[in-house]
């Protein structure tokens, strides 16, 4: 099936199309849970969550987009909701100022793709704080502005700022620690 037929097809609701889809972006959306919670299970759990809402939502899905990204907003959408329903997100505040111009460490410009580096990246996220594992999340990886940040997780952009430094601070530690970096 060509990938205009499948979006067409999903958006349907027809269920070839959807076990296709689910197939296709089912380990992705996992690693995105993965990133999101310190356990295997809540991340499974948060990934069924994510899929329930996509199969109820496809009809409202737009075959002119990506599935891909529409997929990935529904599934960091339900990680987060996730996190505030279980009263997990614990922000570490600081009565400390912050200044945004901080200089961020070298490691955050360079992209690795090593699965090692990554895998471990992950493990390493697990072990931080929620409130520096989210922010740091949706920063690094979904792209979000600190404005963007505050909105989503009600929180000042401020706060939302010094999670980062600090996340980034303590990710930089912990791949020191493992002899990840020199």
């Amino acid at each position: 099936m060509n990938k205009n037929r499948l979006k067409q097809k999903f958006k349907e609701g027809n269920i070839k199309a959807f076990n296709t889809v689910y197939d296709k972006y089912c380990d992705a959306m996992y690693t995105i849970c993965l990133r999101y919670t310190k356990n295997t299970d809540e991340a499974a759990d948060m990934l069924q969550d994510a899929f329930i809402k996509i199969h109820e939502k496809c009809d409202s899905f737009n075959p002119a987009y990506e599935l891909g990204g529409w997929i990935k907003k529904i599934v960091v959408n339900t990680a987060i909701n996730h996190i505030r329903q279980n009263n997990k997100f614990d922000i570490v505040d600081s009565f400390e100022s912050f200044e945004a111009t901080l200089e961020e460490p070298e490691i955050f410009r360079q992209e690795d793709n090593s699965a090692n580096i990554q895998d471990q990246l992950i493990q390493i996220l697990k072990e931080i704080p929620t409130g520096y594992q989210t922010v740091f999340n949706l920063f690094v990886f979904e792209n979000l502005t600190h404005k963007e940040i505050a909105n989503y997780l009600e929180i000042s952009e401020n706060t939302s700022k010094t999670q980062l430094f600090k996340a980034r601070k303590l990710i930089l530690k912990k791949l020191q620690d493992k002899k990840i970096l020199l």
